[in-house]
């Protein structure tokens, strides 16, 4: 497998992003199905509109997790894949079972602050919050974005910010070089900032995030390219 590239997820040509969680349980069913769905996306045709395809598994070996950028959903309506269920992945669970993959959930980078350009990232931390509508996915992430995540934290290189279409969710992709870094911010003050500005923020409840490893990717295309 060729080495994977991270994405560029402002990237000015994509306002639709897919993400699929999927749990699985095991590192060794992990690797498998991290494997699987990096061998379907390089055989299968790549549909106009489609940017990039980005897997990944998280570190403590129980989930494998898919990043896509398209253009818009208008592409991703056309290319009829959003009105065809995902296949199972055939014999790869415990014991030889399927495992059923669910729909990708449609987001929409709203904002994004790049700390630092210089160093590359080997972890990827998704914090996810359950909201109530629009409105409250504007607000929570403007009070992040314009708040406590205005100042620079070692080791923490991005936040892109992205909601759902469906009013339901904001989710937060954020870079970091590291695990020590990741673990050294969330013991920081701008952490623990974070944290009590999302309680008090009404029709925001935080789920949490885990922390990813780039599996796989598929190259990045320019559109219309």
């Amino acid at each position: 497998m060729a080495t994977p590239v991270h994405p560029t997820i402002d990237r000015p040509d994509s306002t639709l992003a897919l993400i699929t969680p999927l749990h699985v349980g095991t590192a060794d069913i992990q690797r498998a199905v991290a494997d699987a769905v990096v061998a379907e996306w390089s055989a299968a045709p790549r549909p106009e509109g489609l940017l990039s395809q980005n897997c990944y598994v998280s570190t403590e070996g129980e989930n494998v997790w898919t990043y896509e950028q398209w253009t818009d959903i208008d592409a991703y309506l056309a290319s009829g894949r959003a009105f065809r269920a995902p296949a199972p992945l055939r014999g790869l669970g415990a014991g030889g079972t399927d495992i059923e993959r669910s729909a990708p959930i449609a987001f929409e980078r709203y904002r994004s602050t790049v700390f630092d350009t210089g160093s590359a990232p080997t972890r990827i931390v998704a914090p996810t919050f359950d909201v109530d509508g629009r409105a409250a996915q504007r607000n929570v992430i403007d009070r992040l974005l314009d708040g406590p995540l205005t100042e620079a934290t070692p080791g923490l290189l991005s936040a892109h910010f992205h909601y759902s279409l469906d009013g339901s969710r904001v989710l937060n992709y954020a870079e970091f070089t590291g695990d020590e870094e990741h673990l050294a911010f969330l013991a920081s003050p701008i952490a623990h900032e974070t944290t009590r500005l999302t309680k008090e923020t009404p029709g925001v409840r935080g789920i949490g995030g885990k922390r990813y490893v780039l599996h796989g990717s598929v190259p990045e295309r320019r559109s219309g390219g």
